[in-house]
């Protein structure tokens, strides 16, 4: 229960910073009662786990700590599973194609996934369900693609993870500088998804993880 509480505030990004979370919200999203939920806030704090100020709560060090140890025995339990995540399609911001186009990344990707990409991405929001099958995601080895300079600009580097949407090979991105938060996922291909498979807004999709 106490986990379910930290992965909530996790969603809520307050491993980054001081996010304001009443009880009464942590209660219903664990299924408890307030009473029982100010309980666990508190033992996480005398765990050193949470802070409180202002009103507000942050996630220690010991708490990701703690978060990452379960996430690797429940990946050694999982050894050989697929994850599958379940989303829809969402408008992305038009970033993707830019740094798709870079010849530093493209001659890498092609290198790496045995396909030259698209400049685009495919943005796929998860559902709520999923957002820890993306953190054990991460905890997994990525395909690293490298950043580079050019024109005195940096470019980040890039971590990729093999996938399949509607069978068509994929890999999910995660830049090192992302603009998207945990919901969202970045799916690159050799074709433009959106029309291979007559995708819109809303369009609901399922990425199957491949073992990399």
């Amino acid at each position: 229960m106490i986990s379910d509480i930290i992965f909530l505030l996790l969603r809520k990004g307050a491993h980054h910073e001081p996010k304001r979370v009443t009880t009464s919200e942590v209660a219903e999203s664990i299924g408890v009662s307030q009473q029982t939920a100010s309980r666990k806030l508190i033992q996480l704090e005398k765990s050193r786990q949470l802070e409180r100020t202002g009103g507000k709560v942050f996630l220690t060090k010991e708490a990701i700590s703690e978060v990452r140890k379960l996430i690797r025995e429940v990946m050694d339990s999982l050894e050989g599973t697929s994850i599958t995540f379940m989303g829809s399609v969402v408008a992305g911001i038009g970033e993707g194609a830019y740094y798709l186009s870079q010849k530093g990344y493209a001659d890498q990707f092609s290198k790496n996934l045995s396909f030259k990409p698209f400049a685009g991405t495919l943005n796929v929001a998860i559902e709520d369900g999923d957002i820890e099958k993306r953190i054990l995601l991460r905890q997994q080895k990525p395909i690293m693609v490298n950043g580079f300079r050019k024109g005195g600009r940096t470019f980040g580097k890039i971590e990729t993870y093999r996938c399949a949407l509607s069978g068509i090979p994929c890999a999910i991105v995660f830049p090192e500088r992302s603009v998207h938060g945990l919901r969202v996922l970045e799916i690159i291909s050799q074709f433009n998804l959106r029309k291979k498979l007559g995708l819109a807004d809303g369009s609901k999709v399922v990425v199957e993880v491949v073992a990399n």
